[in-house]
């Protein structure tokens, strides 16, 4: 082990390096070098003062009893080291003179319970300081984050549709001086989206996916947004008709010639939390009426009632009811009774569910 030669130690002198605790604190790397304020008594006691963190850190540099604390340094170029004698202080910070009866006795016990009571009782009050809560800096903290918070991050829109008719129902346009106008084709999906669905089914069969009374509505369209919506309806009536049991499992497929259509369908129409997937009766009749503005749009605003509720396998009391939410009307036409959707819309524009049911 090579021999360290001490050429010479640096003593105290009025300005001297210092080594410096603070109370219930820790550096980090993001901590900055500050000023520093020296005081001397008239027993030329030496205090220390200093900001952080919006709080004053004081106390007097600790006295030395049968040794001296030193520290070494090294010239990296010259290789030659020094000892240097450095004084030591432990800062805490300075509590308020302007406190109240109730925060002076509660500052009075915990000052004696640190300095006069057990291990346990000082690890207490050690506890409790920790846990000291600057109020006005959490005030700044608060206002500067709620200033950054604009009415723009914060959708609200989807609470306001959870009881009303426009959750169940595509984009409507209720004011709309022809029937044909009620609701858009190019706002239920993006023509991008119609585009890549429409290449995902073209020369593929893809009657699987769809009811054969929905399959005939559209074998004769030659409209490819038509012939989307013709598949989309299909996967949400078989959706609507499956068993939550099959919906939760992690290999369910709503359609299977079309991933793109299957997602949106998944996304739109299935209540995910934690993972897993369920269909609340919202999201089931939500589905349903879907399906039926979508094959009104294809048919001309027309459906055979009968063919529909044996399709769906609801009765005409019952499909009355889940059609009054999409505007649709019930009429006889030649003894027969058909869904059409004409104007007046047979809905109302604020409608509050007080249950599950329509």
């Amino acid at each position: 082990m090579p021999k360290l030669q001490i050429d010479e130690v640096y003593s105290k002198n009025k300005v001297l390096p210092m080594i410096i605790n603070f109370q219930n604190g820790y550096t980090t790397n993001e901590f900055r070098p500050t000023e520093c304020a020296l005081f001397q008594d008239e027993n030329s006691k030496t205090t220390i003062a200093t900001q952080l963190n919006d709080f004053v850190y004081a106390g007097e540099e600790e006295t030395e009893g049968l040794g001296k604390t030193l520290i070494l340094t090294r010239n990296k170029t010259t290789g030659k080291v020094r000892l240097i004698e450095v004084g030591t202080a432990g800062l805490k910070p300075v509590l308020k003179v302007d406190l109240d009866t109730t925060e002076l006795l509660d500052t009075s016990h915990l000052e004696l319970s640190r300095k006069f009571g057990s291990k346990k009782q000082k690890q207490r009050v050690e506890q409790k300081e920790k846990l000291k809560v600057n109020v006005q800096v959490v005030n700044e903290q608060m206002q500067n984050v709620t200033q950054e918070i604009s009415e723009d991050t914060l959708d609200m829109s989807s609470y306001d549709k959870g009881d009303s008719d426009d959750f169940y129902i595509p984009p409507i346009d209720r004011e709309a001086q022809k029937p044909e106008l009620v609701y858009s084709l190019d706002k239920i999906l993006s023509e991008e989206e119609y585009e890549q669905i429409y290449s995902e089914l073209e020369n593929k069969d893809y009657s699987s996916d769809v009811p054969a009374w929905i399959n005939t509505m559209i074998m004769s369209k030659k409209n490819p947004k038509h012939v989307v919506l013709g598949v989309y309806a299909g996967g949400l009536i078989k959706l609507y008709s499956t068993m939550v049991r099959e919906i939760t499992k992690k290999m369910f497929t709503v359609c299977q010639t079309s991933p793109t259509l299957n997602n949106i369908i998944l996304n739109n129409f299935i209540l995910t939390a934690n993972g897993k997937r369920s269909r609340p009766s919202p999201y089931k009749d939500k589905a349903l009426c879907h399906a039926i503005v979508f094959l009104l749009l294809i048919n001309n605003l027309s459906l055979d009632l009968d063919a529909l509720c044996q399709g769906i396998k609801l009765t005409p009391n019952t499909a009355s009811t889940k059609l009054r939410v999409t505007g649709a009307s019930v009429v006889t036409v030649s003894n027969k009774k058909m869904v059409q959707l004409k104007l007046p819309l047979r809905t109302k524009t604020v409608f509050r569910r007080k249950s599950a049911k329509f």
